[in-house]
């Protein structure tokens, strides 16, 4: 990618002092860039049969069908403006990044095992099959981090990777490099897929049963999920490794066609149903989704929610936001989680989500 080109882009931003995103799908040499100088809104992400420019989505956590929403004066891909045009200059900044006034819970070690374990003990009394267990731990930096460095580190380390960055005036500035698809949409087919299970990337560590049991739990979720909206008639793939950073994990693909009236009345549905996926949340779903507002202490804002990107022609990508950071002016708060299930060890479930905090630490080494 034309790095310069990112600098530009990034700085028309700042000078401008809009609302910003930028966008890489997986496996893609091309990056989306939106420009909106009215603040995006939380509205329903769905199939609009008349879309006038392309849409960026993101989504706190537990938000369901609905995602702040980028309605953009300009939408550029790579160099060519695809939509619309600058915004006027606003109140202009030298940073995309704010002081760190909103600080958020750091689970230490014993904190952070005293919780997976707590987990573990519900999960052997039945109350849950699994719950996924967060925290946040903040990286230091030195001096004035370039957004659009940030980016690009982020674009050329993780090739495979929805890569995105985004800074909302008043709500927050984020980074991340997320491996999972949530949901996906094109010509009338959605795609959506079952991840979970962890080891490391080394190749010195095998799958075992464990992570095997919580990558069939996700599938029988979403196959139920489909089967609810009236899905007779679905494909779902062998279970593949994939990697990601300093980790891999377990996936399988589901797709099923519908029809573009379907897709007008159920696309929101669906996405309120996965969303949040078993991978980020736990099953049951709800009793899941209770136990974590109660016990976990770390509001999670975007992190396990969703990112993505929508185009005219109707075609929808988002992503689960995983490896990502919130990032301040001198800081970052650097997120991640492990599914805990009834196997679990509270000081290997440490260890996981430390290698997956170190995906995204890697953008902040001098």
């Amino acid at each position: 990618m034309n790095e310069d080109l990112i600098h530009q882009r990034f700085n028309e931003a700042k000078q401008i002092g809009c609302n910003f995103a930028a966008m890489r799908l997986p496996k893609s040499n091309d990056a989306y860039y939106f420009y909106a100088s009215e603040a995006p809104k939380m509205q329903r992400v769905e199939h609009q049969q008349a879309l006038d420019r392309p849409l960026f989505f993101c989504s706190p956590y537990g938000a369901g069908d609905k995602a702040y929403t980028f309605i953009s004066d300009a939408v550029y891909k790579n160099n060519s403006c695809i939509f619309g045009q600058l915004p006027a200059a606003q109140n202009t900044s030298d940073s995309f990044f704010k002081e760190a006034l909103n600080q958020n819970f750091y689970a230490n070690q014993t904190a952070y095992t005293h919780y997976v374990d707590n987990i573990v003990s519900n999960i052997k009394s039945d109350k849950f099959d699994k719950v996924v267990a967060a925290r946040c731990e903040q990286t230091d930096f030195k001096g004035e981090l370039d957004a659009a460095q940030l980016f690009i580190d982020a674009v050329t380390k993780y090739p495979d990777a929805a890569v995105y960055f985004f800074k909302i005036n008043d709500v927050g500035c984020w980074i991340g490099a997320t491996p999972e698809k949530l949901l996906s949409v094109t010509n009338n087919n959605i795609e959506t897929v079952a991840l979970a299970g962890t080891i490391p990337a080394d190749g010195n560590v095998a799958w075992t049963d464990k992570e095997h049991d919580e990558q069939g739990m996700i599938e029988f979720f979403i196959g139920n999920i489909l089967k609810q909206h009236g899905f007779k008639r679905y494909t779902l793939s062998d279970v593949e490794t994939i990697t990601a950073g300093d980790v891999s994990h377990l996936r399988s693909i589901f797709n099923a066609k519908l029809t573009p009236d379907l897709l007008k009345t159920k696309l929101h549905k669906i996405l309120g149903d996965l969303n949040p996926t078993p991978a980020v949340c736990g099953l049951p779903q709800f009793e899941a989704s209770l136990f974590i507002a109660e016990n976990e202490k770390m509001e999670r804002r975007f992190y396990s929610g969703f990112i993505g990107m929508q185009w005219p022609s109707n075609n929808l990508e988002l992503f689960v936001n995983l490896r990502c950071a919130e990032l301040f002016r001198n800081n970052a708060l650097l997120y991640a989680g492990a599914g805990i299930t009834k196997g679990s060890s509270a000081d290997k479930e440490w260890e996981e989500t430390q290698r997956k905090l170190n995906t995204v630490k890697s953008l902040f080494k001098d």
